[in-house]
């Protein structure tokens, strides 16, 4: 289950409160406009990496691998309970190492020793894999029943967010033999979706985008990765530019995707907009897109930026007037 809700309605009768110390009385109506959710949310999420193993991709996965560090302490931070593993685009050729898990252990967590380095080394899956690259197969093979009973067992959890995301500076090949729409169904068919409805899988990419005209990466290619580009619109998630030296804007913007779809919070209510009031571990939250929560009017839901974003075991409290009560 995504996230757990429970809410408290007030309604109390106003002659049954006495104060102790002076018998007055408090005046409060038989039910109260005011409502208060008080959330926690699921904190798992499994995070499969697919990495572009063909000549030129060399520079791009050290650029990937630069991130790590910071991308370890940020999910630490907010107690995620993270399952990490690499997966490269090579299922063919000379080099046919895709559709499995990269690396020992299979899989990294927050528990795992020397984490950081165990997971920047290997990203770096070098450029001898196949140039007909096929990640999307490459995932669906790692992903498939047969392969996590077995080899790849532990890593994947019913309840966790799936997250994807593929690191390439070309288009993937593997629509040759499935449309998109197969790995669409596919990853549908693997992760129920949450209780609201709403997918639990969301897909990423860092390649080269229809807008990058004047990119050219390493050994100059620039092919825009537009399988990749369908399956990240088809499930809402994060497309970003390979195009540059430095990767942390991008690793950093997925990973606040990963936590708005773990931390968007379903009002069962829809609320009076300048009611609402939002405390975490009891302390008070500004309204800011920056570092503070926000209310998204379309699908009825707090979402929470920067530095507000809340650690998995805060407490967490919004109070609001419903709309119906006036």
């Amino acid at each position: 289950m995504k996230k757990d809700f429970s809410a408290v309605f007030v309604a109390v009768i106003a002659s049954t409160l006495m104060a102790c110390s002076g018998g007055v009385s408090f005046d409060l109506p038989a039910t109260s406009d005011n409502f208060g959710q008080n959330i926690t949310y699921n904190n798992k999420v499994d995070i499969l990496w697919i990495v572009d193993n063909s000549s030129s991709m060399l520079k791009h996965q050290q650029n990937l691998s630069a991130q790590v560090p910071d991308l370890v302490t940020k999910l630490n931070s907010l107690k995620m309970d993270y399952h990490m593993a690499v997966v490269t685009t090579s299922m063919g050729g000379t080099t046919p190492d895709g559709g499995k898990f990269i690396g020992s252990p299979k899989y990294v967590t927050a528990s795992t020793p020397d984490l950081v380095n165990s997971l920047k080394n290997r990203m770096i899956v070098g450029e001898a894999g196949s140039n007909n690259e096929r990640g999307l197969e490459s995932m669906q093979n790692a992903l498939s029943n047969s392969y996590l009973s077995n080899e790849g067992r532990g890593f994947f959890r019913e309840d966790a967010l799936l997250v994807v995301i593929a690191l390439s500076d070309e288009n993937d090949k593997s629509v040759v033999s499935n449309p998109v729409s197969h790995y669409v169904n596919f990853l549908d068919g693997l992760k129920t979706p949450w209780v609201d409805g709403t997918r639990s899988w969301v897909f990423n990419f860092i390649g080269v985008l229809p807008t990058s005209t004047n990119c050219r990466t390493y050994n100059d290619y620039a092919e825009a990765g537009l399988t990749f580009i369908d399956i990240v619109k088809e499930s809402g998630g994060v497309q970003e530019s390979i195009c540059s030296s430095n990767l942390s804007s991008a690793v950093t913007n997925i990973r606040s995707r990963i936590y708005q779809i773990l931390t968007d919070f379903k009002l069962s209510k829809i609320p009076v907009i300048e009611s609402i009031s939002v405390t975490i571990n009891g302390q008070a939250v500004p309204r800011s897109s920056i570092n503070g929560w926000d209310y998204i009017e379309a699908r009825n839901v707090i979402r929470f930026y920067g530095s507000a974003v809340p650690a998995a075991d805060a407490s967490i409290k919004v109070d609001f007037k419903p709309k119906e009560a006036n």
